[in-house]
């Protein structure tokens, strides 16, 4: 290892997660490649375009202790992917423009890829802070697949979270597919929501900060996206989204539900969602393998397992569905990706 002369000094990562208008961080102060403090923190994050001032000021406040920091946040936009090839001339084949994303080789086999206008958005998002490392779901699934040992035989691997998860099929280190899936209709996520207009493409093409985020060319994970012609649009999902998870008591002309009732109808309102996301995840999963299958972009072969990393929970309907229906063997390993996160931040820039 190098000497790096501030691996001696207090350095601060902070890991960086935002769902359901909420932002959720974990905040560790390293010294000599040793933990020395950390610290939670959610806040209500409703505006999606701006990160929000006490964030910052809670961030910047812990930073005064340190060195340096660095932010490391979770990417879970549609323009990003991966594609099974190391050949950037191949990206046509699995409707990539090669022209509009960074392309990162992996494993000498595949590719990970990253639109400029998502990278773009990320780095505006935290232009009050800076931006040092930006993970896909298939970074981290990458890194959970690694720690468990790659498959000798084709297995599907899915990294869930609240609002959207990401599938990987594995032969050994390779990745043979993989597609990301919002499961909540989110219009600040989509490409076409973005403050970019369609002129700008070319000029992000070269985007001069891309190369500054997050070593990108350095990290050694996975990331996976491809779209499927025949899943329907998730703009119409807000119906599934979650119940009323605040806490507050219900109230009907003047009466206040006992705390037993209002408890049990949130239960009720948050179990009902579940089972939503549960039946459209079973879709995409079941479409995702069809394609698999079909398409003969992909060398394909029988799946018998699904290992699931789960940072949030899956209905047992979804496993009973999977299992009886597509006739596979599923696992559910349960991770905490700030943790994750802020472990790899850790590494990945050397300290």
């Amino acid at each position: 290892m190098p000497f790096l002369p501030q691996r001696y000094f207090s350095n601060l990562f902070v890991s960086v997660l935002i769902e359901d208008s909420e932002c959720r961080l974990l905040a560790r102060v390293i010294r000599n490649g040793k933990i020395k403090r950390t610290y939670e923190a959610a806040f209500d994050s409703p505006d999606a375009d701006v990160l929000e001032a006490k964030i910052v000021e809670y961030i910047k406040h812990k930073e005064e202790e340190c060195l340096d920091v660095y932010v490391a946040y979770f990417l879970d936009a549609l323009g990003q992917g991966v594609v099974p090839t190391a050949h950037a001339g191949e990206f046509e084949r699995y409707s990539v423009d090669v022209k509009h994303v960074r392309q990162v080789v992996m494993e000498e086999s595949w590719s990970v890829y990253a639109s400029y206008i998502e990278i773009h958005w990320a780095q505006n998002f935290f232009e009050p802070l800076g931006l040092d490392l930006l993970y896909s779901p298939f970074v981290l699934l990458h890194e959970c697949v690694k720690k468990e040992g790659f498959p000798l035989r084709e297995t599907l691997y899915m990294y869930n979270h609240r609002d959207s998860f990401a599938i990987a099929i594995y032969k050994g280190k390779k990745v043979l597919f993989g597609a990301f899936f919002r499961t909540v209709a989110s219009e600040e996520k989509e490409l076409s929501d973005r403050s970019f207009e369609a002129s700008t493409w070319d000029e992000m093409e070269e985007e001069k900060g891309v190369e500054n985020l997050v070593k990108l060319d350095e990290l050694e994970e996975e990331e996976d996206y491809q779209s499927l012609d025949d899943l329907d649009d998730l703009n119409n999902m807000d119906a599934m989204v979650h119940g009323d998870e605040r806490g507050e008591h219900a109230f009907d002309e003047g009466v206040v539900q006992p705390v037993d009732e209002a408890e049990g109808a949130r239960d009720s309102e948050h179990s009902v969602a579940l089972f939503g996301r549960s039946m459209l995840m079973y879709k995409y999963i079941k479409s995702s393998i069809e394609e698999f299958y079909q398409n003969p972009n992909y060398q394909s072969d029988f799946i018998e397992d699904i290992i699931i990393f789960d940072n949030y929970e899956t209905s047992q309907t979804v496993f009973d569905m999977l299992e009886n229906e597509l006739l596979v063997r599923i696992q559910l390993q349960k991770v905490k990706t700030l943790e994750l996160m802020s472990a790899m931040a850790v590494k990945d820039v050397g300290l």
